[in-house]
């Protein structure tokens, strides 16, 4: 008489099985899973080349929104495949510097990245700060961050701009500015303050999941044989009793998936 298969066999198959199955998906060429991808999920999006596996694989001139990132190389990562998740380990490399981090990616639409550094030289970014230019490395450190489209947008971490400076008329040196970045609600506020500058900052930040923003400053002339930096806070605004100036601002950033 043949004795039934055991549980731990029966599972151990089962097991065997699925890891098979996720192994050969996970073979799969990176160019037809690109071909599978709904077009409106690749709104925003633009490669000139593809190649590798869903397992291992690299993307040629990536573009977010018309925002140049060059090249993407992303690893995956498998035991969270049988949780139901895509975790994937990437780093970017191009015209906006260097990133590296852990993103996962849920069924349920919700980003989920940790780990994140990235060195941005500030100039990289001027095309998209005109009239004004920016000078220094702007490094991050970003233990969390979770994205859910205009629900969360939610970060942990550290942000520091190195030689700070921004020229529109004249050249203003900004020292070293650090902003710490806390998550808040569902949003994420970021805090900020400069070191190194006759001109200080102070303030804060807000960013909903919406892209809508928030910005409290206030500016301050940190020695008082500087007749340039009293001007320029002149220039800016009307001065309180103790001649610091508070700036305000309101408004709609354009995220590139909503």
């Amino acid at each position: 008489m043949i004795k039934p298969p055991s549980r731990t066999t029966l599972f151990l198959t089962f097991y065997g099985l699925l890891s098979y199955l996720l192994f050969l998906l996970a073979s799969i060429p990176a160019q037809q899973i690109w071909r599978l991808v709904p077009q409106q999920n690749k709104a925003g999006l633009q490669i000139s080349h593809i190649e590798g596996s869903l397992w291992s694989g690299q993307i040629e001139n990536l573009k977010i929104n018309r925002l140049p990132l060059g090249e993407l190389d992303w690893n995956l990562n498998l035991l969270p495949l049988f949780l139901g998740r895509i975790d994937l380990d990437v780093k970017i490399q191009g015209p906006l510097g260097k990133l590296q981090s852990r993103i996962a990616l849920s069924t349920d639409g919700n980003l989920q990245a940790t780990d994140l550094s990235a060195r941005i030289p500030a100039e990289s970014l001027n095309p998209y700060t005109l009239p004004a230019t920016l000078g220094g490395e702007i490094s991050l450190k970003i233990q969390k961050l979770l994205f859910q489209s205009k629900q969360k947008l939610q970060m942990e971490g550290k942000i520091h701009w190195r030689n700070a400076s921004i020229s529109m008329l004249q050249a203003v040196k900004l020292g070293d500015v650090q902003l710490l970045v806390k998550a808040d609600g569902g949003g994420s506020t970021l805090h900020i303050n400069n070191k190194k500058s006759a001109l200080g900052i102070e303030g804060t930040v807000k960013l909903s999941a919406n892209g809508r923003y928030s910005v409290r400053l206030t500016l301050m002339n940190r020695d008082s044989n500087r007749k340039d930096i009293r001007a320029l806070l002149q220039m800016l605004g009307r001065a309180d009793a103790t001649g610091k100036v508070h700036i305000e601002r309101q408004g709609q950033l354009q995220l590139g998936f909503q």
